[in-house]
């Protein structure tokens, strides 16, 4: 789907999911360079700034959280493309596409501005989900005294493998937003007071990024060394169970021996008299006895 929005002294071209099709009638319509649209239609394209030196036409990638309801959190790309009187913006993601149009009601001055709303508008998403990160990984951090649960271990391996997604998306972000400063202020014409605006937005803008990604670093500090806690919890009560069966196995080994060799067809002491049973039982029980004087001597079984 493609919306045409008209402003004062530029047209925005919004597209949500738009087929091969539509995108070749686009490029050809507002005259952009066609290497683009790879870059529009491809769902996995990486955040990226670039400049077509023959059409004046700007190109800038950044991945965004792709609908921040769902707790995956996955990241899709958005394409920014721009010259001095168009601006393409391309979604594949709906909740992408209704963050970015709702950010773009108002009237802009010049296509900057209107650039800087949008990313400024994406990277929100992202410091909520680091909040709500945050407080996972607090709520599994605190969990260090209590059992540790298959349920705890997923919510860990889900954080980790979000933190993966988004962490990467800002670090990238963070670079083709860089290009873009230097992409806006070489090939647009803009007066001193809004190139000296848009530098300023542009700086600030990176801060955040910088700033974000610095928080999920933290934040992914914290899961590995969860973790890595767990790891040792579960690896403690490993050698507890297997000192508890050792310790066991010794006991109850003793009464098959004492059993075993009366239940042979040899001569034993005291194996001929009626009450030879008894006597199995209080040697086993002497035997077991000293078995666990044995092992609470032993400091290879203390814990």
């Amino acid at each position: 789907m493609i919306k045409i929005h008209k402003f004062e002294s530029y047209t925005w071209v919004e597209a949500i999911s738009p087929t091969e099709d539509e995108l070749n009638d686009m490029t050809t319509d507002y005259r952009a360079p066609a290497k683009f649209k790879g870059y529009m239609l491809d769902r996995h394209e990486q955040p990226r700034a670039t400049f077509d030196d023959l059409s004046g036409f700007s190109a800038l990638v950044v991945r965004a959280i792709a609908d921040p309801k769902q707790s995956r959190m996955l990241t899709s790309p958005i394409f920014l493309g721009f010259s001095h009187s168009l601006l393409i913006t391309v979604c594949h993601a709906t909740e992408q596409a209704k963050l970015v149009s709702q950010h773009s009601q108002l009237a802009y001055d010049s296509v900057p501005e209107h650039i800087l709303a949008i990313l400024f508008a994406l990277i929100s998403p992202f410091f909520d989900k680091l909040d709500e990160i945050s407080q996972k990984a607090e709520k599994l951090e605190g969990m260090h005294n209590r059992s540790v649960s298959n349920r705890s271990l997923d919510e860990l391996a889900a954080l980790k493998t979000s933190l993966v997604y988004l962490r990467s998306a800002t670090a990238r972000n963070l670079i083709a937003l860089q290009e873009l400063q230097a992409t806006i202020k070489d090939n647009l014409k803009m007066s001193p007071e809004l190139s000296r605006k848009t530098n300023a937005s542009i700086d600030d803008l990176l801060i955040e990024y910088k700033q974000c990604q610095t928080m999920f670093d933290v934040v992914g500090d914290v899961v590995r060394e969860t973790e890595s806690a767990f790891g040792n919890i579960l690896n403690n009560k490993l050698n507890q169970t297997m000192q508890f069966l050792t310790i066991w196995s010794l006991i109850l080994a003793i009464p098959p021996i004492v059993s075993g060799f009366y239940g042979m067809n040899v001569k034993l002491p005291l194996a001929g008299r009626g009450e030879a049973w008894f006597y199995t039982v209080i040697l086993t029980a002497v035997m077991v006895l000293l078995m666990i004087v044995y092992i609470k001597k032993d400091r290879r079984f203390k814990k």
